[in-house]
């Protein structure tokens, strides 16, 4: 190889590295510009008791059909008794300010009565909520049984475990329970990014785009319960210690008033369970039922099948609310202490 053909390799190598650095450092700007756009902030919800939300026509952000609680542990709920479209669905709450009809408060005769404990997935994201799996799973118990089921589904789109327990405990007549449901998903360690401390945009110190990429492809930081965002005042609701005392106060409150519990997992984009949910549940002699299982061997066998809604949605489609139903159906029928009253 001659000296210029060296000094052209060189060069074209020289072009090659300065027009990636060029094209990454345009992909940092253009997702930073994004986040900064669609950043929603916990000073958009600081609104205490709002009027019902009554636009069912218009579709609406987080920030302008929740409100902020003065129960430091709920941090934000939905307004109740509200009408309007999300993710281009309508969306209605009832009296409580759940996504549900309305119950009486005293269950009727030969009632079981299940509490669903969740944030977006459970509450159906981007699905109307009568193709919801709570939903769906409540309309199939009630054609196979003389018994009259009902399911409330208190779930919230950004909800941890801590935040679930006390939406469980303080909204919920705990005597007229029958079982719980509880969804376990990435989140359950950390609190949603509108609650969190807002990004240093023009800070040199981390990679908006990097961060993305470990998200997404298979180190699970969303897992980790990272406090280094967090305000002060909500730290103790982030991180594993958190998540296995909210767990005890669950068991505490099944034992206290008679009801059981069932926790279960099924977003096949988180790789692994982390132990320590596992462990928990094992240790408070809790069932825990992991649908990734089943769907990935659905999937083998039908591969059209598709999970998410979108490409950078990953909430589940009204075809996974139906199998989650569907396995949640078999497992109850199966388990039927967990149905017992």
């Amino acid at each position: 190889m001659t000296v210029s053909m060296k000094r052209e390799s060189i060069f074209k190598i020289i072009l090659i590295t300065l027009g990636t650095l060029f094209g990454f450092l345009i992909a940092e700007i253009g997702y930073r510009a994004y986040h900064y756009i669609t950043w929603h902030d916990l000073d958009d919800i600081k609104v205490d008791d709002r009027p019902p939300v009554i636009q069912p026509d218009k579709e609406l952000t987080m920030g302008q059909f929740l409100q902020f609680t003065p129960n430091q542990k709920l941090i934000y709920e939905l307004v109740p008794s509200s009408s309007y479209r999300f993710i281009n669905v309508p969306v209605q709450t009832n009296e409580n300010g759940f996504r549900d009809k309305s119950y009486p408060e005293q269950k009727a005769e030969h009632t079981f009565r299940i509490i669903g404990l969740g944030d977006s997935n459970m509450f159906g994201w981007g699905v109307e909520e009568k193709d919801s799996y709570m939903a769906q799973l409540e309309g199939k118990l009630n054609q196979e049984d003389s018994v009259h089921y009902e399911i409330i589904n208190t779930a919230v789109p950004g909800y941890n475990t801590v935040i679930e327990v006390e939406t469980l405990e303080k909204k919920i007549d705990l005597s007229q329970v029958d079982l719980v449901m509880m969804n376990f998903v990435p989140n359950d360690f950390e609190l949603p990014t509108f609650v969190r401390k807002k990004p240093e945009y023009l800070g040199i110190k981390k990679s908006f785009i990097l961060q993305l990429f470990e998200n997404t492809h298979g180190k699970e930081t969303r897992l980790t319960g990272s406090t280094a965002e967090v305000p002060e005042e909500y730290m103790d609701m982030v991180g594993e210690e958190p998540y296995v005392k909210a767990m005890n106060r669950l068991k505490e409150l099944a034992e206290e008033h008679g009801f059981q519990i069932l926790v279960f997992h099924h977003s096949p984009f988180v790789h692994k369970v982390p132990p320590i949910a596992i462990k928990t549940c094992e240790e408070l002699n809790i069932d825990f039922l992991d649908i990734v299982p089943i769907w990935k061997a659905y999937k083998e066998e039908h591969p059209e099948a598709s999970w998410r809604l979108a490409h950078n949605d990953w909430h589940p489609t009204v075809l996974a609310h139906t199998f989650v139903s569907d396995i949640l159906l078999e497992k109850l029928r199966y388990s039927p202490y967990l149905l017992s009253q």
